[in-house]
């Protein structure tokens, strides 16, 4: 199968991300992208959370780019779950919304930071006490 792979990697030009080596969404730092987590609401699905996120906002600060989801969920030390998001183009607009979405949704926000994952009601945890799953 490796060998399967690394022929398509080759005929593509770039390398597939292997599950037994996924990277936690803000433990890398990546150019143009910043990472957050928001809580799940404990009520709707998570598509539907993403969404509502920074559907509402009037004004928009961000005034280009996206925000996408990262496939990865944090559930710190006596919870809640938060889900991993990414913001890219205007980020400091997005970072905005995202906070005026998650403020008027009641929801906490995290983010990691030298291995640590700091939620903005002020607890933070080692990132190694938190349970981490990739979907």
């Amino acid at each position: 199968m490796t060998d399967k792979l690394d022929r398509l990697e080759r005929i593509l030009g770039g390398k597939f991300e292997r599950r037994n080596a996924r990277v936690i969404p803000g433990t890398q730092s990546v150019d143009g992208i910043e990472f957050s987590y928001f809580s799940d609401d404990g009520k709707n699905k998570f598509a539907k959370q993403f969404k509502n996120l920074t559907r509402n906002i009037e004004p928009r600060a961000a005034t280009r780019g996206g925000l996408n989801e990262s496939g990865c969920r944090i559930t710190p030390p006596g919870g809640p779950l938060f889900h991993a998001i990414e913001y890219h183009g205007d980020v400091e607009g997005w970072r905005k919304d995202v906070n005026t979405g998650a403020n008027g949704l009641g929801l906490l926000l995290a983010r990691i930071e030298d291995g640590s994952f700091i939620i903005s009601d002020g607890r933070s945890f080692p990132l190694s006490e938190c349970l981490v799953d990739f979907y």
